[in-house]
């Protein structure tokens, strides 16, 4: 099971915003908190900024990029420690302070100084470097880095079997990986990218959709319904209100995080491997070492078929060998396969396909073939037609909408126009012969193709001029 947490929490803001969308897990970052100004007259209590109902986990948050001293960052530590056991009563899971300027010292000391009585429900160490199921069996929890959760999934998910640790991951909402994930909790500030970065991230048909900034103006239109089911404005997300697109990014992640613990489409990682920065020398390197998954066993040929997407024929053909002579050659030759691989339990479309059963294979063929200008035209009108309907649909849901133009339609459009195009060519027949010639000698090339003719139809018609008429015109020819 995978619970999301929202990042950003700290900023008022961002508060309200995931209150409103009634978020149940939010991170908070003591850094970015202390960079904001923390009240100096009071405490700074988060059972006055946040209902009971709501999980709150806590990060240091300290920037890798930050650039402080060893002394800097035990002095941050301090102030951290403090911040904790005021608030140790409200805070679900909280994280020790990694910086790469303090010390490997530094840190374990703390670890048996400042966090050795807290509850272990509460306390989480983040791992860097070295040995993973050291840590794994000293700490009910473990945060791990998103740029290495993909690498340590499998490893995390055998060693939260042997020993209950419970893993998380840091800064990483990968629909993909959280569907198969180890991890417990998964922390993101992805929902703010529609604020600050003009994506748009929206839930539709049991997917995370994730548009860029460039295409918002095309995307954006596309998902009334889900604006509808999210209780959001339509005109204001149109109009890139910040606070509705971030809405509309956390109702997503939630409908996200809802579908990854429905139990849909649950799977095994495979391809484990061993991760850049963990230790040579773990007991686990045993299972995962480079070493092994280079290790290949030879497959009996007797067990190697075709890709079923390809098909194989034998064609018979006439070759000619070393010394000259025709011979008949059988040759295979690829072809398509129209036997599909699809089941309906792994099928996209399985909540809404007409013949869904389950264990069952995909009840529908394609049987498309192209080898001739006939079957081809065939295929372009048939997908001509399914465009043209598309491009119909599409002009009836604009008109739904308000009649507001959508980018969406104009391009159907031009996707029908450029197939038209396609079957305006296949239908022209053009011939044409082109003919160079080239010739090395004193006769001409026209004397040379065609002998006496060419020298006939080179002379002038009536036997030439006469004296007379050569005359005249050199005299029309010449100056005054």
């Amino acid at each position: 099971m995978s619970k999301l947490v929202f990042l950003g929490a700290e900023v008022p803001s961002n508060k309200v915003i995931l209150g409103t969308m009634n978020a149940k897990r939010v991170g908070f970052s003591y850094w970015g908190a202390v960079k904001r100004g923390l009240p100096t007259t009071k405490k700074f209590l988060l059972s006055d900024r946040f209902v009971d109902e709501v999980e709150i986990y806590v990060f240091p948050g300290v920037p890798a990029s930050a650039q402080l001293t060893q002394e800097e960052l035990e002095e941050f530590c301090a102030d951290y420690e403090n911040f904790i056991s005021e608030n140790l009563n409200r805070i679900t899971v909280f994280t020790e302070v990694q910086h790469q300027n303090l010390s490997d010292e530094f840190v374990s000391a703390q670890r048996l100084a400042a966090w050795n009585d807290v509850d272990d429900e509460k306390f989480g160490v983040i791992y860097t470097t070295g040995n993973l199921e050291d840590l794994a069996t000293r700490y009910l929890n473990v945060f791990v880095s998103g740029e290495v959760a993909e690498v340590l999934a499998p490893i995390c998910r055998k060693l939260s079997a042997q020993h209950g640790t419970r893993f998380h991951v840091m800064g990483m909402a990968k629909p993909d990986l959280l569907r198969n994930s180890p991890f417990e909790t998964a922390s993101t500030l992805s929902w703010l990218s529609p604020m600050m970065r003009g994506e748009t991230i929206v839930w539709y048909g049991n997917q995370l959709h994730r548009y860029p900034k460039n295409m918002k103006d095309q995307a954006r239109s596309r998902y009334k319904a889900a604006y509808e089911a999210a209780g959001l404005d339509f005109d204001k997300i149109l109009a890139d209100d910040a606070v509705e697109v971030s809405k509309l990014a956390v109702w997503s992640f939630q409908r996200l995080e809802e579908w990854l613990n429905s139990g849909s489409l649950i799977s095994d990682i495979s391809g484990d491997k061993l991760p850049p920065n963990l230790s040579q020398t773990t007991p686990l390197t045993t299972d995962i070492s480079v070493a092994e998954t280079n290790k290949l066993i030879a497959r009996n040929p007797a067990e190697m078929t075709t890709l079923p997407v390809l098909g194989v024929e034998v064609s018979r053909v006439i070759e000619t060998d070393e010394t000259g002579r025709d011979v008949l050659k059988d040759v295979p030759v690829i072809r398509s396969n129209s036997t599909s691989l699809r089941q309906c339990n792994t099928c996209f479309v399985k909540d809404n396909c007409p013949a869904f059963k389950p264990d069952n294979a995909c009840a529908f063929s394609l049987p498309v073939e192209v080898k001739t200008k006939e079957q081809l035209k065939g295929l372009i009108n048939s997908l001509l037609e399914i465009q043209g309907q598309r491009v119909a649909f599409a002009k009836f849901t604009e008109d739904l909408n308000g009649g507001y133009p959508d980018p969406n339609v104009g391009q159907e459009m031009d996707r029908f126009f450029k197939m038209l195009k396609t079957i305006k060519e296949l239908d022209e027949s053009k011939e044409m012969m082109r003919v160079t010639v080239e010739r090395n000698g004193a006769a001409g090339v026209l004397s040379s193709l065609f002998g006496e003719r060419a020298s006939k139809l080179n002379e002038l018609p009536n036997n030439g001029f006469s004296e007379d008429q050569t005359n005249e015109v050199i005299r029309k020819i010449s100056p005054e």
